[in-house]
């Protein structure tokens, strides 16, 4: 393994609402508002562009660094593993950890299909702003940000190493089965193509499965969201088992998880976004599972 002042982790979060972390602000004493020392960040304000010439990374702070929504101060997956990763090393770092790297792209309320901000396709538009006034195309957006990641580390004089997260396409259980089947893959072939010829190889990705599939029944008394989301994490199976850098995950495996409840222990009231806990579950795996595959 490389040395490590010369190696850096960097986590990329990708993905709409539950990779924000909506509607799960922060208690006054987990803001992160000092830089830390070493994790760091994209902020939006230095970084929120198509025309980027270099990134410019800064101490992480838990307000500002989300690429996309401006949705700041939330117990994301992102925030919570930047203080867990801190925390670490500021208890003397008994696991040699590097600095870590956040990438953090996420708008709610987004799939990947047609009329949605993660479609390929889509008309390149920038429009800063919290959920219902900002309007990024993520993909083209998010390919020009990961396309400067090598160049970034190599002017460092560090080596990093990758880690993605794909919190995403919920949205697109409005869309019919028969219809989503035929595009998903051609859609998520053009996405994860994207993002790695971007950055230059096949990094380690999981996939986050759709875990609220009663929910779709609450939803469409016809039952027509359940088959599309049904059919997703079929999809994401298949997926993953011809891509050997892509793995899956299961929110259900939370030792917190309830089956047979609303919130199923696992979501906050609205029983569509995730808890703190559940989060911050997620974040101290990610940190536990350190070097990534």
């Amino acid at each position: 393994m490389t040395d490590n002042k010369k190696r850096a982790a960097v986590f990329i979060l990708l993905g709409q609402s539950n990779a924000v972390g909506h509607g799960i602000p922060m208690e006054e004493k987990d803001k992160i508002t000092v830089p830390m020392k070493n994790v760091f960040g994209l902020s939006r304000e230095l970084n929120q562009s198509y025309d980027n010439e270099k990134l410019d990374w800064s101490g992480y702070l838990s307000a500002g660094m989300n690429l996309a929504e401006q949705q700041d101060d939330t117990y994301s997956v992102a925030n919570c593993l930047a203080q867990l990763w801190q925390d670490e090393i500021d208890a003397g770092n008994p696991r040699n950890l590097p600095d870590l790297y956040i990438i953090q792209i996420a708008i709610g309320a987004q799939g990947v299909t047609e009329k949605y901000m993660w479609y390929p396709d889509r008309e390149k538009k920038l429009v800063p702003g919290v959920l219902g006034t900002v309007d990024i195309s993520l993909f083209p957006f998010t390919v020009g940000i990961l396309s400067l990641v090598k160049k970034s580390f190599e002017e460092m004089n560090l080596t990093p190493e990758f880690l993605l997260h794909w919190r995403g396409g919920e949205e697109d259980g409005s869309v019919p089965v028969d219809e989503y089947s035929r595009i998903v893959k051609g859609l998520y072939d053009r996405l994860f193509d994207g993002f790695y010829e971007a950055l230059g190889e096949k990094i380690p990705t999981v996939i986050h499965k759709f875990p609220y599939i009663e929910r779709c029944l609450e939803m469409d008394s016809s039952g027509s969201s359940l088959r599309t989301i049904s059919y997703a994490n079929e999809f994401f199976e298949k997926f993953a088992k011809e891509r050997d850098n892509i793995t899956l995950f299961n929110v259900r495996k939370a030792p917190h998880y309830i089956p047979n409840t609303r919130q199923h222990g696992i979501f906050i009231e609205d029983a569509v976004h995730y808890t703190p806990e559940t989060n911050r579950w997620v974040a101290q795996l990610i940190l536990e599972e350190y070097p990534f595959r």
